[in-house]
């Protein structure tokens, strides 16, 4: 619903008229100034209670969701119309002029309610009644029901023209449908006659038959039809009403009215409809009762016309007999010999005597029925059957009405317990929590300029939430600007009050930079205790480490082992590493030398693609800053997790690993077997004394060290990279204000404190790590091109298994049919660019990965069009696809919105 404008007299907080005038007003002679309510589209236009002020606002706040996305092109074209036509009834003179709101004012009243439900009712009961009651004439129920049929149109024509909401709504058709099938009830319309005799036999009697019972449920329908608008007039019931929406200042109670308002209507819709639906299924059934009557009336004719009198007359008694057997049914009264007439229905020339008829002529002639073959004649009074049938239409009338009301009632209760009583306390705690935040907003924005109060009485609860998030955004950013104060000096209780009031935990941060001050004082004992290994003793210059350009594959296996030891080393600069002493360089050297013993020799997945996954780790931290939010323990673990995340590795896929049934599959139940044995691995090197890396640290570190190891390791799986893409993007999205600012240097604080919380770190360890594990595309060109002919060489070593097992060969495996630069092409599209897109976007220094990768697909066509030389059309939509990819890593380096 929309909530109502502060003008209209049922929204909450309303200010007084004076100040904000309300947006339709009506001056009526005697009542003075009234407002013109009109519901919006979404409500009944008589429901209890008015929420929203039609006008041009409105429907546009109607016809949007959340998210700003107009939903007027998900209507169909007809909807569209209709409600423009509700609008251009609300903007229109007419509809503000005094007039309209007088006849807007006696609609909404509750003498015309009166006057309408009576109408309502004489046009639901009198017909039956007139029945029942066996009533010989036709003039009085043809003046009350073409009064009543008046007093609908009338109302029809009314609401059509002061009421935009009724305006093609569900009342506005049932409306129309009801008032024109009062024409079935007017018996100089096409309403039944009720001094006229009915015959069985007519032309045609069996059209006839289905034609009468065909009208019969149509009048049925129409009067349940009728019955749509006992809904508009419910509200008046004293035990429906709600009369403390009026005087709440909450909108909990204009939510109650208006849900249980459109609960009601539509139960009491579904039952209409119903109504109006079963009756058509019997217009087809069998009426085997109606050809009995007719049945008698041919036997004795054929007996007479035979000359068994004797025969005829006993057959009379026989027939009286028989339906004298049972109280509902038809009673014969006259049988007569004759003839068929124009003039009359029949003309009697003999009338049958002593055969004792057990009925009399009916009172009302419409309840007699003529059996009646050329010959003869039975008369029949069927006043007991038809009276039946109109009781059970006036019982199934009220079981109607039953039905709405109560089950209405069952269902608006149950809505007030679970879904209106939780909005009430929820939004009382919202004043709660309002109340406080604005105590302690004065409290910290002491000397502000911002001098605003704020009633929290007598505003509206949407009110207050807006108001509540601006307060908390000028709370974070006056917290944001004080320093974190120094716990030297304080006791652990003291600290304690910091970590509630901060929401952080001091100790730990505290404990950090007590860690950090040793290793700044250790690093001087160490500098002369420490490698003098330089870059240059494993075969590259400064210049080519620096860069994104090395390639591991040309060194060999020392030069990898001491690349690997110098980048964990001498991070993040040198002798400022995690490494503090000969020791812990000894312990690290032969840590790295058992990984290298661990990892097969696989094309790709080898030593070398671990110490270049090391090397790229310990290059993107710089560039990310990580410094400045993570712990060097975190730093340093995720080192360890690099040289480790590939151990073991046999040079196949999870997925062949879960196809053969191998043994890393059923061990791991086929979630990430060989990630999980690459953890594995790795707590087995660390297990001996000698390797162990991590020997220095605390019981509380090492758990800690453990569980990020273990977390990167395990998200470098592939099955997980679409999850780490939406998560990145949807922090970028919960902080899109902060991540606008286009910068190449030291990224301001603002965006530092982003990745500061646990989470945040977890995710940046987790991207690191897979985004080096699948940064080939983003090298330069030459590293790119080779490491890529190791990976598909291992890709069709693994598809050449499994054509020999006989298994499924997987797509990129197959080395036969699969177009080499072209699967890297949608690799990067669809894989890699969004990935590092997100990240360029997070830390604008990673750019140049970008622009790799941006030259890198280039490359890539170049080499499928010479490889495939492909039509126009199919080189285009390639083309294309490459020049977004470009696109995106641009937008994402300028930050540009995507």
């Amino acid at each position: 619903v929309v909530p109502a404008t502060a003008g209209s007299p049922h929204s909450a907080g309303a200010e007084p008229a004076k100040e904000k005038p309300p947006t339709h007003k009506c001056d009526v002679p005697g009542k003075g100034a009234i407002k013109a309510r009109v519901l919006d589209v979404t409500s009944t236009s008589k429901g209890p209670v008015s929420v929203g002020v039609w006008d041009e606002e409105n429907v546009r706040a109607r016809t949007s969701n959340a998210n700003g996305i107009s939903l007027r092109k998900r209507l169909p074209k007809f909807a569209n119309m209709f409600q423009a036509a509700r609008l251009a009834l609300a903007q229109s003179a007419w509809y503000h002029s005094r007039l309209a709101c007088k006849v807007r004012t006696i609609t909404q009243g509750k003498l015309y309610a009166c006057l309408m439900v009576v109408a309502l009712l004489l046009a639901l009961f009198m017909p039956s009644i007139w029945v029942i009651a066996g009533v010989n004439a036709n003039a009085g129920l043809d003046v009350v029901l073409t009064l009543v049929m008046f007093l609908f149109v009338l109302e029809l024509i009314a609401l059509t023209a002061v009421d935009a909401a009724y305006c093609f709504s569900f009342f506005f058709v049932m409306d129309i449908i009801g008032t024109i099938c009062m024409i079935f009830d007017i018996s100089y319309m096409l309403g039944s006659d009720n001094t006229a005799v009915q015959t069985s036999k007519d032309s045609g009697q069996k059209q006839n038959i289905t034609l009468l019972r065909a009208l019969r449920a149509a009048k049925v329908g129409a009067r349940a039809g009728r019955l749509s608008r006992m809904l508009r007039y419910v509200r008046f019931l004293p035990f429906i009403s709600n009369s403390s929406a009026n005087e709440s200042t909450g909108i909990a109670s204009t939510v109650s009215g208006q849900l249980s308002n459109l609960l009601a209507t539509r139960v009491a819709c579904l039952t209409i409809i119903l109504v109006m639906v079963i009756p058509q299924f019997d217009i087809w059934t069998f009426p085997s009762a109606d050809y009995s009557l007719q049945t008698w009336a041919e036997r004795i004719s054929d007996d007479l016309a035979r000359g068994k009198r004797d025969q005829a007359q006993a057959e009379l008694i026989h027939m009286v007999e028989f339906f004298d057997r049972n109280a509902y049914g038809p009673k014969p009264y006259k049988a007569c010999i004759g003839f068929e007439s124009s003039t009359s229905a029949f003309d009697c020339q003999e009338v049958m005597v002593n055969w004792n008829p057990s009925g009399s002529p009916p009172s009302r002639m419409a309840s007699s029925l003529l059996a009646t073959t050329s010959s003869f004649m039975i008369a029949f009074n069927l006043h007991k059957p038809i009276s039946l049938e109109a009781g059970l239409a006036m019982a199934t009338i009220f079981f109607i009405i039953f039905i709405m009301v109560f089950s209405g009632l069952a269902l608006s209760n149950v809505v007030t317990e679970l879904a209106v009583r939780p909005l009430e306390r929820m939004l009382d705690t919202v004043r709660q929590i309002a109340t406080t935040v604005f105590r302690f907003t004065a409290e910290v924005a002491q000397g502000s300029d911002d001098d605003e109060a704020t009633d929290v009485d007598n505003s509206s609860e949407m009110k207050l939430l807006e108001k509540v998030v601006q307060k908390l955004a000028v709370i974070a950013d006056l917290q944001t600007r004080k320093n974190v104060p120094t716990t030297a000096d304080m006791q652990d209780e003291d600290i304690g009050i910091l970590s509630m009031m901060e929401g952080k935990n001091i100790v730990e941060r505290t404990t950090v930079h007590a860690w950090r001050s040793t290793l700044a004082v250790t690093q001087a004992q160490r500098r002369h205790t420490s490698s003098e290994l330089r870059i240059e003793d494993f075969g590259l210059t400064e210049e080519q480490y620096d860069s994104w350009g090395v390639n591991t594959v040309d060194l060999n296996t020392d030069q990898k082992i001491a690349m690997a030891f110098y980048t964990i080393l001498n991070y993040p600069l040198a002798g400022e590493g995690f490494i503090t002493c000969a020791k812990e360089e000894a312990t690290l050297q032969r840590f790295i030398t058992a990984c290298d013993v661990e990892y097969p020799p696989n094309p790709f997945h080898n030593f070398g693609h671990a110490v270049d996954v090391t090397h790229a780790v310990s290059k993107m931290m710089r560039l990310i800053y990580g410094q400045a939010f993570l712990t060097d323990l975190e730093q340093f673990s995720l080192l360890i997790a690099a040289i480790a995340h590939d151990l073991s590795h046999p040079g196949v896929n999870n997925g062949f690993l879960s196809e053969i049934g191998h043994e890393l599959a059923l061990q791991y139940n086929d979630r990430s077997p060989l990630e999980n044995m690459h953890c594995a691995k790795l707590y087995m090197i660390v297990a001996r004394e000698e390797t162990n890396v991590f020997s220095k640290l605390t019981q509380e570190q090492y758990r800690q060290s453990r569980k990020k190891c273990i977390e990167a390791i395990l998200h470098t799986d592939m099955m997980g990279h679409q999850a780490m893409v939406k998560d990145l993007q949807m922090m970028l999205q919960m902080n899109s204000e902060i991540f606008t600012t286009r910068h190449d240097g030291t990224p301001p604080a603002v965006e530092m404190e982003v990745f500061s919380s646990d989470e945040r770190k977890m995710l940046v360890l987790d991207c690191i790590l897979h985004s080096a594990d699948v940064s080939n595309p983003c090298r330069t060109w030459e590293v790119t091109q080779a490491i890529a002919h190791l990976i598909l060489e291992e890709f069709f070593a693994q598809g050449d298994q499994e054509k020999m097992r006989g298994i499924p060969v997987q797509f990129l495996n197959d080395r036969e049919n699969l177009n080499r630069p072209n699967s890297q092409i949608g690799f990067i599209e669809f894989m890699i660019a969004p990935f590092f897109a997100a990240q360029i976007r997070l830390w604008p220094k990673l750019h140049e990965l970008g622009s790799n990768l941006a030259t890198n697909v280039e490359h890539w066509e170049r080499l499928w069009v010479q490889e495939t030389t492909p039509v126009d059309e199919e080189r285009q939509k390639v083309r294309t696809r490459v020049e977004r990819v470009a696109q995106s890593l641009e937008d994402a380096r300028l930050r540009i919105p995507s």
